[in-house]
């Protein structure tokens, strides 16, 4: 599908493809995250749902390898999300399944009330406390769900990272487990959608020539971390990430509503 889209789509469309994979890279350069948040948006405005989500596969595990293995003890890390990737192996298979079957108009829909509701968690930032009975439940329930975000809208991580926040890790600890858990969920996302009749390994390996332009983003972005406030910057991303999602959202229900008419 994203060869079909490589070889068929006009010249601008893909410079547009590649200047939103830049900007993702830019904040993910400034503030360390939120590369999907502001990366799916913007690719939907130009290509199909599911076409974003494969795309941002690949530069999903490659942009957080390094933090994932910084500071070592990268297996002890692993076993302590275990709770976390119990409940997401089972929410990335549900949440593949209703990818591909989904209508496109459909997805755009619900991608757009993701994102919404992304934007908005992480704008608002709970910071809630955890027991350490609750733990292992709560884990698998956020693993869940973060699955099924991650397959729907490549967005597996929000709702982990409140989970992570809860448990009270913060700083390097909390970078590591979060761009870890980030790497695994990305890689079994990308092997699912490669394993359906939809994608394939050429479309695997336009996802990682995705990685070059947030590369450059990133690079940009670390060189302008100290001269832009992150705070200020993460939430003026956020709230023009909730208008684009809104748009999606305006979008889909606009085609759906033209296509009603048109049945009728």
């Amino acid at each position: 599908m994203l060869i079909h889209i490589l070889y068929s789509a006009p010249a601008s469309v893909i410079a547009a493809v590649v200047c939103s994979l830049i900007v993702a890279g830019l904040l993910k350069g400034i503030i360390g995250v939120g590369m999907p948040i502001v990366a799916l948006p913007l690719l939907s405005l130009f290509i199909d749902v599911k076409s974003a989500v494969m795309l941002l596969s690949m530069p999903l595990i490659f942009s957080n390898v390094p933090q994932a293995l910084e500071g070592g003890k990268t297996g002890q890390c692993l076993m302590q999300l275990m709770p976390v990737i119990l409940g997401m192996i089972p929410g990335l298979f549900l949440g593949v399944r209703v990818l591909l079957a989904l209508d496109a108009n459909v997805a755009e829909i619900i991608a757009g009330l993701v994102v919404i509701g992304v934007g908005g968690i992480t704008l608002l930032a709970p910071k809630p406390r955890l027991q350490s009975r609750l733990v292992l439940p709560a884990g698998i329930a956020f693993g869940f769900f973060g699955g099924i975000l991650g397959a729907i809208a490549a967005m597996p991580g929000p709702l982990v990272f409140i989970f992570l926040l809860a448990k009270g890790l913060r700083g390097k600890a909390f970078t590591k487990a979060a761009s870890l858990y980030l790497v695994v969920s990305a890689g079994l996302l990308a092997i699912l959608l490669t394993a359906s009749r939809q994608f394939n390994w050429l479309d695997v390996a336009v996802s990682t020539a995705a990685m070059l332009p947030v590369v450059l983003g990133m690079y940009v972005g670390q060189h302008m971390r100290d001269k832009i406030a992150p705070e200020t910057f993460e939430k003026l991303v956020l709230i023009a990430v909730i208008a684009a999602g809104a748009e999606l959202l305006r979008h889909g229900f606009f085609k759906v509503f033209i296509g009603a008419v048109a049945a009728f």
